[in-house]
């Protein structure tokens, strides 16, 4: 029997454009430090995924004069459900524009439209999976040798946007795409929704797909990549290190905002990374309820051993 998800089905990737000669210092940090495979490439375009994904990427970086978020991608079940997704977007008054099959290597048709002060997401059906890098046949489940002594994350797991106003972000996601808040930041006095987590399917790694924080419209925040437990966080810690990458203010840490263990860097053009382990398990179902954290407990939500909230955390890094 089928499985029949309905809606969106998952976060494909994260699109970045970089000010980088044929993307040879990207190429070299995600691949050769982070432990990302290089699926394809074209003259001004790489594709990147991790190795445990069975599509053909989790991350897409166009050579740009300068550095940006382009958008970010997720696949939905079907034609039939895309348009479904359409007729919502268009009826919370949201432009939608249409793109032929081919805009990203091996994808189908697909829709773009942005998020009320928020970035740029795109809809698909269609994209071909190329397989594990171990294999659907009996797989051996261990890091392909190739990637050993790297983080080599597992699969994107969620990227971090900054946007105008959260509210009316989370009540366009919600509402027009079926997104779930998994966990919430309001104001002390309840009155403002400040930042929330959103998930739209099962998730056991944070519960969330997108995360949403206040800033300006349409930046990024960070993008997140899953690893197995959290001895992983720490060891992949002293890869990095050992690769001269600029840890964050928050480096190995539990993230009681998602309930993850944490590791957040950066990569050579200040792209805020994470890796991320754990986390709350999340399930669609009538009873479900969002954790609520308040403002002045902000610095328990970001880092539990801390404490002290690090307000530059919070702004975008892209």
């Amino acid at each position: 029997m089928a499985l029949k998800h309905g809606g969106i089905i998952r976060i494909a990737y994260v699109r970045l454009a970089l000010n980088d000669s044929r993307l040879r210092q990207a190429q070299f940090f995600y691949c050769e430090s982070l432990g990302l495979v290089e699926t394809y490439r074209q003259p001004d375009r790489l594709y990147l995924r991790c190795w445990h994904e069975a599509f053909p990427y989790s991350l897409v970086l166009d050579e740009a004069p300068e550095n940006r978020l382009v958008e970010i991608g997720f696949q939905v079940r079907d034609s039939k459900d895309m348009k479904q997704l359409e007729n919502n977007v268009i009826r919370a008054g949201v432009e939608v524009a249409h793109h032929p099959a081919g805009v990203l290597s091996g994808m189908g048709e697909s829709i773009t439209f942005a998020v009320p002060g928020g970035p740029t997401l795109r809809l698909f059906a269609d994209l071909p999976q190329i397989g594990y890098m171990t294999g659907f046949d009996s797989p051996d489940w261990v890091t392909p040798r190739p990637l050993r002594g790297t983080p080599a994350p597992f699969f994107l797991n969620h990227a971090g946007i900054t946007v105008a106003d959260p509210q009316a972000a989370v009540d366009f996601l919600t509402q027009a795409l079926g997104f779930v808040i998994s966990e919430r930041i309001d104001s002390d006095d309840g009155r403002r929704l400040l930042s929330a987590l959103l998930f739209r399917m099962q998730k056991e790694a944070g519960g969330q797909e997108l995360a949403i924080f206040p800033g300006p419209a349409g930046r990024l925040h960070h993008i997140a990549f899953t690893k197995e437990d959290p001895n992983d966080i720490l060891i992949d810690g002293q890869y990095l290190r050992e690769a001269g990458v600029n840890i964050d203010i928050y480096g190995p840490t539990r993230q009681s905002y998602g309930k993850t263990f944490s590791l957040h860097f950066h990569d050579p053009f200040g792209v805020r990374l994470e890796l991320c382990a754990g986390g709350r398990i999340t399930e669609v179902h009538p009873e479900f309820e969002a954790v609520r954290w308040t403002e002045s407990q902000l610095g328990k939500a970001l880092s539990y051993f801390d404490r002290d909230l690090q307000a530059a955390f919070l702004q975008p890094s892209l």
